[in-house]
């Protein structure tokens, strides 16, 4: 199972772990609403793991798969997919998730140039509002450019937004959302789900970890519920002016999740001049570039190794030649063997220089252990709103820049 590390490393002293009677109460609420499987309150995402979505039914011999989605609505899924498609053998996921044409002419190419027939191609289409304007550019842009090889397309979105009801007249098949369950939070639910079992992941063993998780994480002691561990070891570093929270992920098939997190951290806690700014690193990549940063710079940061101990497959170092004789060490040794090293030399020198950190260890790459991870940090985040006393569901300040953009828009006509 996976394993998360605080106790003296990330500096935090016993007592700051003391019960505390909000955190305690809001803890009884969640138990609640996951006993009763309530999908009234935006913390019913944790009743997704508990549930048992069949698939099966739906055509799924896709040779491609596109996700058209923005933030929240691409994130999740995309961030297992990347942890996974160099392990497993899995069916193509591209991405379109920003409004780029060098992007989008890149997978139309890819579309005409391998030649895909009538419905090899999936589009899955989402946006919980039903008129996110980059996502709605993208989508018919796309369509359009690609009418030639017809896809099957799949909609997600709240019931009877503007999305829905165009979909029910092009008879699309339709997810609906939870309207109560932002984008964000919706990993685990049933349009994230579906995308990736069109890949080829196996979805029970990701249902399986998250709900290890919710058993694990939502529990009143800290020492033994690693989502409020992390949460109350983040609030005291916050009080102390750390206000830098990096995710130092190893190996760099992690990356994107460290890009959810960054985005579940960032607009759940950025709110009324308070937040905590987000950060990924890959290791051992930027040892060579943000290391020095990091280690001399201003101590103003939190960091959380992300590490897997066993990726499945490895490679013997091969022989050095002339370099031999200055790296004599390696010989009869494995790659992720020296990364071991190399992660384990790092945390020496944290704890030389005193700067804090925790360690969120994974034995294994594999769908259990990333559905416990990325549902842990889900729990954490909200446990961490309710320290920050902020509320960590919605996004207000991201809808000013669509009406500026709107103004601009409707000017230029």
């Amino acid at each position: 199972m996976l394993r998360f590390n605080f106790q003296k490393i990330s500096q935090v002293p016993r007592g700051f772990f003391k019960p505390r009677r909000e955190i305690n109460n809001y803890l009884e609420k969640l138990r609640e609403i996951l006993e009763t499987k309530s999908y009234n309150y935006p913390e019913s995402f944790l009743v997704f793991p508990e549930e048992k979505f069949k698939f099966q039914k739906i055509e799924s011999n896709f040779k491609l798969i596109i996700l058209v989605g923005i933030g929240g609505a691409s994130q999740g899924a995309q961030a297992i997919y990347n942890a996974l498609e160099n392990k497993q053998k899995l069916k193509e996921i591209l991405f379109l998730d920003t409004l780029n044409p060098l992007l989008l002419k890149k997978i139309i190419s890819k579309i005409k140039l391998t030649n895909l027939k009538k419905r090899e191609v999936a589009i899955c289409f989402i946006s919980k509002s039903g008129v996110t304007i980059e996502s709605i550019i993208n989508f018919f842009t796309f369509c359009d450019a690609i009418k030639k090889y017809p896809p099957k397309i799949f909609i997600a979105t709240a019931e009877n937004s503007p999305l829905w009801n165009f979909g029910q007249k092009k008879n699309w098949q339709i997810f609906p959302l939870p309207k109560q369950i932002g984008d964000r939070y919706s990993i685990f639910g049933e349009t994230g789900l579906f995308l990736l079992y069109l890949s080829g992941i196996k979805i029970g063993e990701l249902l399986s970890g998250a709900k290890m998780a919710n058993e694990t994480c939502l529990a009143n002691n800290p020492f033994k519920n690693f989502a409020l561990a992390s949460a109350l070891t983040i609030f005291y570093h916050w009080k102390a002016r750390k206000n830098c929270y990096v995710n130092f992920v190893f190996p760099p098939n992690l990356d994107f999740f460290g890009r959810w997190h960054s985005q579940l951290m960032a607009e759940s806690l950025g709110e009324n001049n308070k937040g905590i700014t987000p950060m990924t690193a890959i290791g051992t990549n930027d040892l060579h570039s943000l290391a020095q940063l990091y280690l001399d710079g201003p101590q103003d940061k939190l960091f959380n190794f992300v590490f897997v101990e066993d990726l499945g497959l490895d490679f013997s170092v091969s022989e050095l030649d002339d370099f031999a004789k200055i790296f004599p060490e390696t010989r009869n040794k494995k790659i992720w063997q020296l990364t071991k090293a190399i992660f384990k030399g790092t945390k020496k020198v944290y704890l030389k220089k005193r700067i804090p950190f925790t360690e969120t260890i994974l034995p294994e790459l594999n769908e259990k252990n990333l559905g416990f991870l990325f549902e842990m940090k889900m729990i954490e985040i909200i446990l961490l709103a309710k320290l920050m006393k902020v509320y960590p569901f919605d996004q207000p300040a991201v809808e000013l820049y669509k009406k500026e953009t709107q103004k601009i828009l409707k000017n230029s006509s």
